[in-house]
């Protein structure tokens, strides 16, 4: 009996552990580190990137890029370029504001750091989408020619499971070398 009980604890704790495995997934000009059991969705966002989704573990993320000079363009042309200003600051400040005109956000956590020598603003925060109370962890990421966008959810009452795998996502964004500056001085 011994020995059965101590077989299921190791093929427990093995697969627990591979369940927590990180793939490297590769777009155009970036990667990012995914646990394997999401899997790729083209039902999250018409404009993102990249879309993974577990729906049985209610664990999603997407990231969306936009080109620094279109969205100098479209702040020009939509008249709010005296509202927003064309830098990372009002990159943030436009897709945060839109955010919450979507969702009632409760318990905001912001704060700004740099990921893999990118400037980046991440935002945790609690909010309801239907009759779904949701946690949601946001990344803004200054790159060289893009901004990015990085959003990661789950249902609130499973962000005890989640919250770490959702910050080593975030954390493992990268530029791909050859777009890579870093954020300090760069230029186009």
């Amino acid at each position: 009996m011994k020995k059965i009980f101590l077989i299921l604890v190791v093929f427990f704790t093995i697969s627990c552990e591979t369940s927590e495995e990180l793939q490297t997934i590769n777009v155009s000009n970036y990667s990012i580190q995914l646990p394997s059991y999401l899997s790729e969705s083209k039902e999250l966002n018409d404009e993102a990137s990249l879309q993974y989704q577990n729906i049985f573990k209610e664990l999603y993320i997407i990231v969306i890029h936009e080109n620094k000079g279109e969205l100098e363009n479209a702040l020009t042309e939509n008249g709010i370029d005296e509202i927003y200003s064309n830098d990372f600051d009002g990159y943030v400040d436009l897709l945060s504001t839109g955010l919450a005109s979507n969702i009632e956000m409760k318990n905001k956590i912001e704060k700004d750091t740099v990921i893999n020598s990118l400037e980046t603003r991440v935002m945790k925060f609690e909010g309801k989408v239907e009759d779904f109370n949701v946690f949601y962890e946001v990344a803004y990421v200054n790159g060289i020619d893009n901004y990015y966008q990085i959003m990661t959810w789950t249902l609130l009452k499973k962000k005890s499971d989640y919250e770490d795998i959702m910050d080593k996502m975030i954390h493992s964004f990268k530029v791909k070398k050859n777009s890579k500056k870093g954020f300090k001085g760069a230029k186009k």
